[in-house]
């Protein structure tokens, strides 16, 4: 049986984060001015997989294959605009942050 799972993202511009194997990725949002929250529909007796993920500020740089949309959050009342991205394959090494 499935569930959905919430994993807190850290404020950095790419990570891996351990999700289920096959999880859906559904939606990304804050809890107030929190660090932002990934919501998974997962299955939680697969093992886990780092999947790759983006978050990229509006009018920054994005990679010419950013990867998978999953969603937009805002902190400070809207002030700050983020753009989570789920990355096929780690950025080169001339990209990284």
């Amino acid at each position: 049986m499935k569930t959905i799972w919430k994993f807190e993202l850290s404020p950095n511009r790419t990570q891996s984060v351990p999700i289920p194997f096959g999880a859906q990725l559904l939606t990304v949002r804050t809890k107030g001015d929190d660090a932002p929250l990934l919501w998974a529909l997962v299955d939680p007796d697969m093992p886990t997989e780092e999947r790759r993920l983006g978050i990229y500020t509006t009018n920054a740089a994005v990679p010419d294959d950013p990867g998978r949309y999953i969603g937009t959050f805002m902190i400070y009342e809207g002030s700050l605009e983020f753009h989570l991205f789920e990355m096929a394959s780690p950025l080169p090494e001339a990209e990284a942050p």
